[in-house]
């Protein structure tokens, strides 16, 4: 093994105001092993205050340094790197957008930035380490493992049994830490002792690793040993005394050494078929003095050195002859070949300065957003902490199912927490994490619920469970062909009637075109056609019935469509008769949603709940989960009983029945899981639906649609399995928006001199018609600025970017996207816009209410369907129709109008404001529902057929 040393690799690295010469030689096959392993190095030395940076850049080993005061422990992945220093744990953050516009401009392929830190005081921190969803560090002054907190020095998670107390006096020296699936299963110490500094006296020899799960050492007799790690179902270790890296068999204990190395090993990291492994000399001080490679003092190096792992050889190596005395740690950036660092420290230890600063339009998003503390390195830590007595409980199965029992009755939080418990008993437990990421997409936090899912599948790699949920959630999130795969390998596994159903149905939550959305409809129609003619069926006794969301917002007729749904579930029919009142007694009416909290189905609903006259009827709410916000508690006030419901199928089924109910009303069929599938079951005499979700049921169980004469065509009871009930007005009680706070468009982001167009619905809606409309309203107002709401997942929003990119080309640059905006917020920017833009097929409702109470145009072109006709409904009861076009041509021209001719908007926001009070607390939609429940009873228990053949 050859070094060779160009006089380019002479670097001067700042020493406080000095700058201390760095001098290094490297061998040839160094960068090409980096080219090879599409990698890149970061090494620490606490000695020099450095971590440094080693990668390959046209054939030559590149090395640059930054300023971490006694970096030591390093933790790198492609998106993120953390590095333990002096009193503090500092975080970077990728910011891979800005290296192509870095020095050499083009060249670099990633950035991180330090963004970050969390005061830790100097607990002598050794190895970090990224595990599923936290950083774990490993405390020496604590002798104990541990994670961060933003709200204390950190957290003990882990000490050695023989460790009596946590003390701030490094009584074993614990230094190094292997993780398997996410968790730590391997330290390292330098002595078995439980007593200040106790290591020192036989640290030659007394090294040892110690087995976390079972707090057993496996193996002893090693000279300072560091940096233990498990890659290729192997564990490895650095016999750092000897200078030797070796691996250890984890029954008997026994050590072989794969090779020696010229210095004092310490950092080590794999990729490939190599292993990278720090070098340094060692001082004559109390702490080397007496190890084996003392005897070779003068010959060693300090650097790093590379080991094949095939053939156990070293063959290659970086050397520092200068500058450089000591590595703490190496790490792998994986398939990362250049990137480019910006430390914390004003030094000039970088050539230029980087700065990352927020667009315009990311301004408000940023000013707004959690401290990147909070989101990063552990999300699903945030959720919850367990509690002191569930950590020490020693039966993870219970505290699992604890979790199961919180989380059925509505407690996700509290299911998170024992599940956490759990995990920290017994790291590689796969029902705790797949548990744990249900309960996560209860609290909408997909990510997390993402992560929980693939450790379950580390940990137990055919469990069908995991694999079934992560393809549902991936789904979810718009990566359709990926959860498509992954719903693939969890058949393969086992069999499952809904997972085939899902398979065949699945649908985008966004396009890519027009032909896209017909071929995908043919195949839907097609798939589930076939599969009545099967007489393929799910028993949905026990099993959530998948929805067929997406399925409306296609523009089509789907009354067949679901129908053909339900008759592939089989339900259990609980109820059998029809509830007998005495005469004058209330009618008992049951109000059902899993959204009766801060959600456009809460706002909807909760008039008619609170307004219903109680001399005449008994309103029970039932709520599916528990919900705490303010709407929430108005609905709990409302009520005359407000029922949780678990999320158990059968437990449902059976208290709704209890209840007794005479009417059972779901708000929106359709919008989860849980309550569509209980729409199949008979829980109540009747049963109604309404346009919370504005399509047909299908159900054979469901008995009424509930609309209004301006929501429907004529002949609309074709589009219903239901019987339709049409109201003479909208048939909702809705409260009036509170008068938004005076903001500027600059708080947004927004142009101020630009004409605003805002179209702030879910992705979903924005059918590739739609395109054609929005593209002939940029083309005829070059100072639009059309304003729409990011997706709820990043995925969604891309798609979407995709296909406008191609539909709406240079005009692009006129389209902004927000994140999703506080209620208050959300009323501002309709104050703030100048028209808003109703999208077709599948229009506004809630938003077209808000946008009117501040006299917001909005432009509407209804279709023949209910879920299009809301927004013009709402015109239809006002009186004020001139904002209702009837083809796209007139949409254009009418948008354009309102947004360029300022007098022509002030009119018609006049004429709006006008008119509009008719729309909100309107008492004629309450008497509507009043002598529909009682003419429906009365129907029923005269044994009048109430559904149509």
């Amino acid at each position: 093994m050859s070094l060779e040393n160009p006089a380019a690799d002479a670097s001067p690295v700042p020493d406080g105001t000095k700058y201390r010469e760095v001098k290094f030689e490297y061998s040839p096959q160094f960068p090409q092993i980096l080219e090879h392993c599409q990698a890149s190095l970061l090494v620490s030395t606490y000695q020099a205050g450095k971590l440094g940076v080693i990668s390959s850049h046209l054939g030559k080993l590149q090395l640059a340094f930054h300023s971490f005061e006694q970096s030591m422990g390093v933790a790198a992945s492609s998106q993120r790197i953390a590095i333990g220093t002096r009193g503090q744990v500092w975080l970077l953050q990728a910011a891979h957008d800005l290296a192509p516009h870095i020095e050499p401009k083009g060249q670099h392929d990633a950035c991180f930035l330090a963004r970050t830190s969390l005061v830790t005081g100097n607990i002598h921190i050794h190895d970090l380490a990224w595990g599923d969803s936290e950083l774990w560090v490993v405390n020496t002054l604590f002798s104990c493992i541990s994670t961060l907190h933003d709200d204390f020095s950190f957290v003990p998670r882990w000490r050695p049994k023989f460790i009596s107390q946590l003390a701030a006096e490094d009584r074993c020296h614990l230094n190094g830490m292997a993780l398997q699936n996410g968790h730590p299963r391997y330290v390292t110490a330098l002595a078995q002792t439980d007593t200040p500094a106790g290591w020192r006296p036989t640290k030659a020899t007394s090294g040892i690793i110690i087995d976390v799960d079972s707090h057993e050492v496996v193996a002893s007799g090693l000279s300072m040993p560091h940096s233990p790690r498990l890659y290729n179902d192997r564990l490895w270790v650095l016999d750092s005394g000897k200078g030797a890296l070796v691996t250890v068999d984890e029954r008997s204990g026994k050590t072989t050494e794969v090779t020696g190395l010229p210095g004092y090993t310490r950092g080590l990291a794999f990729s490939g078929q190599f292993a990278f492994v720090g070098l340094s000399r060692i001082r004559e001080t109390n702490i080397f003095g007496g190890l084996p490679i003392a005897a070779k003092h003068e010959q060693l190096h300090c650097g790093v050195g590379v080991v094949d792992l095939v053939s156990g050889k070293s063959v290659a190596a970086l050397q520092f002859h200068s500058g450089v005395e000591e590595i703490y740690d190496v790490q792998v950036i994986p398939g990362i070949r250049f990137p480019v660092l910006s430390g914390p420290q004003p030094t000039e230890d970088s050539a230029q300065t980087i700065w990352l600063v927020p667009r315009d339009e990311q301004v408000p998003r940023v000013v707004q957003s959690t401290p990147a503390w909070l989101k990063s390195p552990s999300k699903i830590s945030a959720v919850a902490q367990p509690t002191a007595q569930l950590m020490q409980s020693e039966d993870p199965q219970q505290l699992v199912r604890r979790g199961v029992s919180l989380h059925e009755r509505g407690q996700p939080v509290q299911a998170i927490e024992c599940y956490q418990a759990a995990l920290a008993s017994q790291p590689d437990y796969a029902d705790a994490y797949n548990n744990m990421g249900n309960a996560l997409q209860d609290l909408d936090r997909r990510d997390d619920a993402i992560e929980c899912y693939r450790a379950a599948i580390r940990c137990q790699p055919k469990f069908v469970f995991a694999y079934r949920n992560l393809g549902y959630v991936l789904k979810e999130e718009g990566k359709l062909d990926e959860g498509t795969e992954i719903l693939k390998q969890a058949q393969a596994l086992e069999s499952n009637p809904v997972i085939r159903l899902v398979m065949e149905t699945s649908l985008p939550p966004v396009y890519q075109s027009i032909d896209d959305l017909r071929t995908r409809r043919t195949r839907l129609l097609n798939n589930v056609q076939r599969l009545v003619d099967e007489e393929f069926s799910i028993d949905v006794a026990n099993t959530s019935a998948p929805t067929m969301f997406y399925a409306a917002y296609q523009g089509e007729n789907d009354r067949q469509l679901q129908q053909n749904l339900c008759r592939l579930f089989r339900a259990p029919q609980p109820f059998e008769a029809a509830n007998k009142r005495p005469p004058g007694d209330r009618i008992r009416v049951g109000f059902i949603s899993r959204h009766f909290r801060n959600h456009t189905i809460g706002r909807l609903n909760l008039g008619v709940i609170e307004k219903l006259p109680r001399d005449r009827f008994e309103v029970i709410v039932i709520s599916v989960g528990h919900y705490d916000d303010m709407l929430a508690q108005r609905f709990k006030t409302a009520a005359d009983r407000y029922v949780e419901l678990p999320t158990n199928l059968p437990t449902i089924r059976q208290q709704v029945t209890e209840l007794k109910l005479d009417i059972l009303m779901f708000s929106d069929i359709g919008m989860d899981t849980l309550t569509y599938t209980l729409a199949m079951s008979r829980m109540a005499p009747i049963q109604c639906a309404t346009w919370g979700h504005p399509i047909t049921s299908g159900s054979p169980a469901m008995d009424y649609f509930i609309s209004s004469k301006t929501l429907e065509v004529a002949g609309a009871d074709d589009h219903y399995s239901e019987r339709l009930e049409r109201f003479e007005v909208l048939n909702a009680y809705y409260f009036r928006p509170e008068k938004p706070a005076i903001k500027k468009r600059a708080d947004f982001g927004l142009s101020s001199d630009r004409n605003l167009y805002l179209c702030f619905q879910n992705l979903f809606k924005f059918h590739p018609d739609f395109d054609a409309i929005l593209r002939g309203i940029l083309e005829r107002d070059p100072k639009a600025e059309m304003v729409f709401m990011e997706g709820k997942h990043a995925q969604w929003t891309n798609l979407l970017k995709d296909r406008w990119n191609r539909t709406l080309g240079r005009h692009m640059d006129q389209v902004r996207f927000l994140p999703g905006q506080s209620h208050a917020d959300f009323m501002s920017l309709y104050a703030l816009s100048d028209v808003s833009l109703d999208p077709i097929h599948f229009g506004g409702g809630n938003t077209t209410y808000e946008a009117l109470a501040v006299g917001l145009p909005v432009v509407t072109l209804p279709s023949q369907f209910l879920r299009c006709r809301i927004s013009s409904a709402q015109y239809e009861q006002i009186g004020v129709r001139d904002f209702t076009v009837q083809t796209p041509e007139q949409y254009v021209e009418l948008a354009v109008k309102l947004g360029t001719d300022r007098e022509y908007r002030r009119h018609a926001s006049e004429r709006i404001l006008g008119a509009c009070d008719v729309l909100f607390e309107d008492q004629r939609a309450v008497d509507e529902y009043s002598r529909f429940f009682e003419s429906a009873f009365l129907k029923t228990n005269r044994n009048i057929p109430s559904r149509k053949d």
